[in-house]
């Protein structure tokens, strides 16, 4: 029995087709899917051929369209020209290994996901081997025992599989190919960041006063127009978290590129030591906090007496309507104190409500579709990031070279 050749070739749809036309006794097709092109050389030879010479076995999941292994176009021809055929297409789900055996050779290949790579010349890419011998017997009829044999527990596509994923696709629809691998590389070199640090900003932190606490009591207009607010701490304090915010605008100056009207982008090259910088100011963060507790809350205890010192004399002399019945009549000023400061408390809160917002917030997010095809966008990009140019080209060596799918 003599040893079968076999060679490494590329298996680009050309190949295919060729494969196909070149048939004269059976045809056994299996892969994920199939291009358009290919299903109407297939269908040719079908009927070339007759019903019984011809075998196909593909893989009806939606997503198998959405990675650019096949169309669904194709899925519509094949299982419609079976059924004028008297036939049927089977499928084998989760298929992603292709086969293609003629009446002399047979082919193992593995398809390229056009979402992926655009596949390229014949000969460049080797992504099939070809035996020069049939796997199964040509003088024989293709049946599904001869699939048996292949270890595929193929069963037959029905109406119902084509039109769900159908449906399915029309819901979710693939994306173009050429712009998902402009997207895949545009994003391999710089992606949007939001950084940001809230609850930091200490010495810009108000209260609201309510008007009637402000001498207005007997003057209801005069209370809806008044809004009062106090500082928290001074500007000059320790206190204030100027020191974590100057870190901060360090770090993004440092790292990030502004894009103005889109926000701020990194260059993925400086990704993990931007990542470390901002774990660093984490740290400082939670070592602030830790530092500033009891100093702040002493700060808050003092702006607060302060106020009602402030405050007591126009409010014992004229308290606030809503404490009459608190108050009753004597309006006694140890009661208005009392009554005073327990407002002041609510409104100045403690320190624990101002920790528990503070916080680093980092998030990174890509580049949208829309972006890429925006001239505006583009221009303005190429103008604050230098590497820009690089990208381009990139993008223009990523499409497809123009061949047949």
């Amino acid at each position: 029995m003599s040893t079968a050749q076999c060679s490494f070739v590329s298996l680009t749809d050309t190949e295919l087709l060729a494969l196909v036309c070149c048939t004269e006794r059976r045809l056994v097709v299996i892969a994920p899917g199939l291009s358009e092109p290919v299903a109407e050389a297939l269908i040719d030879k079908w009927r070339e051929l007759g019903p019984h010479a011809v075998q196909v076995v593909l893989d009806p999941d939606p997503e198998v369209c959405r990675l650019g292994l096949g169309d669904v176009a194709a899925l519509k021809l094949l299982h419609a020209e079976a059924g004028r055929l008297g036939t049927r297409i089977h499928q084998q789900p989760g298929l992603r290994i292709g086969v293609v055996i003629t009446d002399e050779t047979t082919t193992v290949f593995s398809p390229t996901p056009l979402l992926i790579e655009a596949g390229g010349r014949p000969g460049e890419k080797p992504n099939a081997i070809r035996l020069d011998t049939p796997l199964l017997d040509p003088a024989a009829g293709s049946s599904g025992s001869d699939l048996r044999s292949l270890h595929l527990r193929p069963a037959p596509i029905r109406e119902t599989d084509v039109d769900k994923t159908s449906q399915d696709l029309k819901a979710n629809p693939p994306l173009k190919f050429d712009l998902a691998r402009k997207v895949r590389v545009f994003n391999a070199r710089f992606e949007f960041v939001e950084f940001e640090l809230r609850g930091l900003a200490i010495s810009r932190k108000t209260v609201r006063i309510p008007s009637d606490l402000l001498g207005l009591a007997g003057a209801p207009k005069a209370q809806k127009r008044l809004r009062s607010s106090f500082q928290l701490i001074e500007e000059s304090s320790q206190l204030s978290g100027e020191r974590v915010t100057k870190l901060k605008d360090f770090i993004a100056k440092k790292y990030l590129i502004n894009l103005p009207g889109y926000g701020n982008v990194i260059l993925r090259a400086n990704k993990a030591d931007f990542e470390n910088a901002v774990k660093a100011l984490e740290r400082y963060v939670r070592r602030f906090q830790r530092l500033a507790k009891k100093k702040l809350q002493a700060a808050i205890n003092a702006n607060r007496d302060l106020l009602v010192s402030a405050l007591l004399p126009s409010v014992a002399a004229s308290p606030p309507h809503r404490w009459t019945k608190f108050l009753g009549s004597t309006r006694a000023p140890a009661d208005c104190e009392r009554l005073l400061r327990r407002e002041l408390d609510n409104v100045f809160g403690s320190c624990d409500d101002i920790f528990r917002d503070m916080r680093v917030k980092l998030l990174f997010k890509g580049v949208t579709y829309e972006m890429l095809n925006d001239p505006d966008f583009m221009r303005l990009a190429h103008e604050r990031i230098p590497a820009l140019g690089s990208l381009h080209d990139e993008f223009d060596a990523a499409k497809a070279v123009g061949e047949p799918r």
